[in-house]
């Protein structure tokens, strides 16, 4: 009897090939959920960067046509090129030429702590001159100074 089918074998056989053919994805979607709230999470981290606590000034924002290089300079004297830290003033220059070989010239803008003396801010704008930056300039918060009123 090699060969010859019953009709009962035959009609398990494709209930059981049917019922294969059908995906439960109520598991994947769990993990999917679990995925996506994890990366919800860890997003928020890795905004983060470098804090510093900015100026005001109650000008318009510029309109950027490239995205530009960003150096930000903490109180604690840490120094940063796009959220990547820097040793010191001595590799900023460095860094800096860096980005400008990775993405083209572009702005350069300065990310300072308000709280930084004018005499570091004016060396590390010295140093993105020196790197052949034409094109720099400082970030400030929404609002007004009120050194003035004080």
């Amino acid at each position: 009897m090699m060969g010859v089918e019953t009709g009962v074998e035959s009609r398990a056989r494709r209930r059981s090939m049917r019922s294969m053919t059908e995906i439960n994805i109520t598991s994947f979607v769990d993990v999917v959920l679990v995925l996506l709230i994890i990366f919800m999470m860890t997003s928020q981290f890795l905004q983060a960067g470098f804090e510093v606590d900015l100026p005001k000034a109650n000008t318009p924002g510029i309109e950027q046509k490239l995205e530009p290089i960003v150096v930000t300079l903490r109180l604690d004297k840490h120094l940063a090129v796009n959220d990547r830290a820097v040793s010191g003033p001595e590799t900023l220059g460095q860094a800096i030429q860096a980005e400008i070989t990775r993405g083209g010239a572009r702005p350069v803008y300065l990310n300072a702590d308000r709280s930084v003396p004018y005499g570091a801010i004016v060396r590390v704008m010295e140093t993105i001159k020196s790197a052949g930056v034409q094109d720099v300039g400082l970030m400030t918060d929404v609002g007004r100074e009120d050194w003035f009123e004080k």
